[in-house]
């Protein structure tokens, strides 16, 4: 038997994804939702006085992406355990999340057995990663012999944009404003960029993209 009630903390900026958790732990008698933070500094500031044992966390947040929250969280409490549960399927996204501490992690679609699943196991210090997580990472390790050759990155057309647009070295703020996107979006896209293609900055992110053949 379990020795308390497990808590939870959701960090997601769309209030309709915090509901559907909700009602999809709503007959968990042993898990609670004790809160919920729509941004990266709220999820901060209430971890300074909440205790959750656990934080289900999204990757893409308004001001600072899940990522290098999920790194800051355990930074500040190694004791929390984090479950990423995103919509981001690629690899390097669930590589990246697990080298900063993660130890779980969930597409949105998963069900909610396999949701409650995550949290328990999670709970009682092992990782967890779904069935689907673990096929794409499998997927990927048999495709590194072929990497040099045969393994480009899949960015969206949107991200191709963005990626032209720094290359002709436009500032954030001028591809904002020719695509008709807030400049806030426009670094979402530089970030995911970067973590497709695994660079760090603008530059290695140009470096990388000509490796690839993705600018000329």
């Amino acid at each position: 038997m379990m020795k308390k009630m497990i808590e939870l903390l959701v960090v997601d900026d769309h209030k309709i994804v915090i509901n559907g958790i909700k009602l999809a732990l709503k007959d968990q008698r042993e898990i609670q939702i004790i809160d919920y933070a729509l941004s990266a500094e709220d999820a901060l500031k209430k971890l300074t006085n909440l205790k959750p044992d656990i934080v289900l966390l999204d990757i893409q947040l308004p001001d600072m992406d899940g990522l290098d929250l999920c790194k800051e969280i355990k930074k500040r409490y190694p004791q929390v355990r984090i479950i990423g549960i995103t919509t981001f399927t690629e690899v390097s996204f669930i590589a990246e999340m697990l080298r900063n501490g993660a130890d779980g992690y969930l597409f949105k679609d998963t069900s909610e057995k396999e949701l409650a699943e995550a949290i328990k196991t999670v709970y009682y210090g092992n990782q967890y990663l779904s069935q689907e997580v673990n096929r794409k990472l499998v997927d990927q390790a048999l495709q590194k012999p072929s990497r040099r050759t045969g393994f480009i990155p899949k960015i969206t057309r949107r991200e191709q944009e963005v990626l032209n647009l720094i290359a002709a070295e436009h500032t954030t703020q001028e591809i904002a404003d020719q695509l008709f996107l807030s400049v806030s979006t426009v670094e979402k896209h530089r970030m995911n960029l970067c973590i497709k293609l695994e660079a760090r900055n603008s530059v290695g992110l140009l470096k990388k993209a000509i490796k690839f053949g993705l600018i000329s």
